[in-house]
Formats: C-alpha cells, structure tokens, sequence
C-alpha cells in the first residue's frame, strides 16, 4: 500500500489519507490471515496442529468473529478516506474471502491471491491517481504476475514439488520483475537509476527459484518460497523508486527488517 501511495505521488505530509490507507491495509491484511486459520483448520490438524486453533489455544467461532471485525475495521478506514478507497476495500474483502473460503484448492486460487496484492497495491494509487491509466494499471499487473507466480510455486512446498510448477513459478517471478522495467515509459517522469535495484532482485530471485526447481526438496522450495515474499518489499521499493527517486524508495524497503522479523516469529514458509 505504501509503495501504492508514494508511487502515484502522495505526500507524507497530507497524513489523513496514508494513516487511513495503511490503516485500512492493516486490518484487511489481518482479517484476511485470521480467516484462513478459520479455513484452514481441518488442514491444520494434520499439518499444523501446534496453531492457535487446532491446539484449542483459540476457538473456531471466535477466531470467525475475529476475523469478520478485522475486515469490517479495514473497510471502515478505507471508507473514512474515499469512495474509491471504499470500492476498492470492498473489492479486496471479496478477492479475500473467495480465496480463502472458496477458492484455495482449486486451480484459480493462484490468481484470486494475486488479485488480492494487487487491489492492496492499487489502494495506495487511489488517493492520487485514476486507476485507468497505463502509469498504473502496469505496477498493477505486475504485482498480480509476481504474487501469482509466487502462490502458483508454492502450492506443493510441504510435499515434493514437480519440476514444471518450479519452473514455471520461478519464470513468472522474474517476468513481473523485469517487466518493471516498463516503468520508464509509464512514469512522466522516471528515474533510471532504480534499475540496478531492479536487476540484484532478478537474479537474486532466479537463483533462488531455479535451484528450488533442480533441487526439489521442500527444505529448498520453502527457503525459495520465503525469498520470495520477502523480496515483495523490494518489489514494492523498486515500483517507488521508479517514479519518485531512491528516498521514498528507502522509506518501502526500510520495511523489510519487520517483515524479516516477522517471518522469523510466525515461521512464515
């Protein structure tokens, strides 16, 4: 979101709509992890079952009307922001709700997760752009290739993944990444120099994928799989950097320590 916000030329200083929009992307966020549990406990028992559900440390139900207050609070910031932050939120608690409770075994389910980062991605634009402009619509759907592909390779981690899905996912990542080279011709006025940025991130993510595809082992395909949601952040720095220099840029990928830390407590695979 705040990658969103800072590419489509918010300012920091006009606090009420990014508190408001982060705010919003918080809670949508949280919602949305707090519905999955709910969705995914049966799953859990066997795979999981030190998690809060499937342990008894949390109930089902109230793990439900968690998750439903979680959303309704990331509606009502985006709401208090604009009316096309409210479409948008009311979009995204949609994408949320059918991939986790609809979705998530079937073959679309890659697609709905991307579609649920890029609506996030695009909340951030709305507050100073029109969405219907190449300028946006290209970081759009390279948020949705990126967390698509991501989704898509990471569906048999905790069993032997076939070579193909690898290969395939790992292809997707480095296309949305280097496909953020378009920026140049998008942007009014681009900066060149997020590139170098652009081009640590291809191949740090293609080593990652393409060894998980010749080694196979979900040990291997899950430390790719955490790569690659962590890079996310520089992703969103590099989508920052290309319309608004390297200090916005700075303020995204700063984002990364927490999200590393993060990672580490919730063992995020």
């Amino acid at each position: 979101m705040v990658a969103g916000f800072l590419y489509a030329g918010g300012r920091l200083e006009n606090w009420i709509d990014p508190v408001g929009l982060t705010a919003a992307s918080v809670f949508l966020y949280a919602g949305g992890a707090a519905l999955n549990d709910v969705c995914d406990v049966e799953r859990d028992k066997h795979e999981r079952p030190e998690r809060p559900i499937p342990s008894g440390r949390v109930s089902r139900s109230a793990s439900l009307r968690i998750a439903v207050g979680l959303l309704a609070i990331g509606f009502g910031f985006a709401a208090l922001t604009s009316a096309r932050a409210t479409m948008i939120a009311g979009s995204l608690i949609v994408a949320i709700v059918l991939y986790d409770a609809v979705l998530k075994s079937t073959p679309v389910a890659p697609g709905i997760m991307g579609l649920c980062r890029a609506l996030n991605l695009a909340l951030g634009m709305n507050a100073a752009w029109t969405l219907w402009t190449a300028a946006a619509l290209t970081p759009i759907g390279l948020m949705w290739l990126y967390v698509t592909s991501v989704t898509f390779f990471a569906r048999q981690e905790a069993g032997v993944s076939s070579p193909s899905r690898l290969t395939l996912g790992t292809v997707g990542v480095c296309a949305a990444v280097a496909g953020l080279s378009a920026l140049l011709w998008a942007v009014p006025n681009p900066q060149v120099s997020f590139l170098w940025l652009l081009g640590l991130l291809l191949v740090g993510l293609g080593y990652e994928g393409f060894r998980a595809a010749a080694q196979r082992s979900p040990a291997t395909v899950q430390a790719a799989v955490r790569t690659f949601v962590i890079a996310l952040v520089v992703f969103d720095a590099c989508i920052a950097w290309a319309a608004r220099g390297p200090w916005p840029a700075l303020l995204v990928a700063s984002l990364i320590l927490p999200t590393i830390l993060l990672a580490r407590l919730l063992r995020v695979t």
